[in-house]
């Protein structure tokens, strides 16, 4: 027993000797809070997306704009793009392309952050032989590239120090 935890301590410390630290999420500016998201066309999902991972980033939502500095976000879909297609094994290679749009208005009324954009994109697979799996590809797919979209936002809102 106490072989182990001395074993435990000894690792734990050549880590942290090492310069090893476990990071969290990039930190939201303390400027920032407290802070409010118009959610504009958002949906409800997406919205409760970008809250949970604000809020795990260090920023304080209120639910009132007043007195508080304000988030736009706007995250679209763009058009799919089929890259290829094979009618042998009967999959295409298909390209999903998102974009998130945000600026951030301080409490004044001044932008601390213009209109900023931000793009990512993956391929998948469609397998044709199996067309009802399509959706809940597609959906874990984009549910991936807006959790990257919204890390990124996060990221650059940790930048502005």
């Amino acid at each position: 027993m106490r072989i182990g935890l001395l074993l435990t301590l000894f690792f734990t410390l050549q880590l942290s000797a090492c310069g090893f630290h476990l990071r969290g999420n990039s930190q939201v500016v303390e400027s920032l809070n407290p802070l409010y998201i118009v959610a504009g066309q958002l949906e409800p999902a997406q919205l409760i997306l970008i809250q949970k991972q604000l809020v795990r980033s260090g920023a304080r939502l209120t639910p009132s704009e007043q007195g508080s500095n304000q988030i736009q976000i706007k995250l679209v879909s763009l058009k799919n793009r089929k890259i290829a297609s094979s009618s042998i094994s009967d999959v295409e290679l298909v390209q999903l392309r998102m974009n998130l749009l945000f600026s951030v208005i301080t409490e004044s009324g001044d932008f601390l952050f213009e209109q900023q954009e931000l793009v990512e994109s993956v391929e998948i697979e469609l397998d044709n032989a199996n067309v009802l799996a399509h959706e809940q590809t597609i959906n874990r797919a984009r549910l991936g590239l807006q959790r990257r979209l919204i890390q990124n936002m996060i990221g650059q809102l940790g930048r502005q120090r």
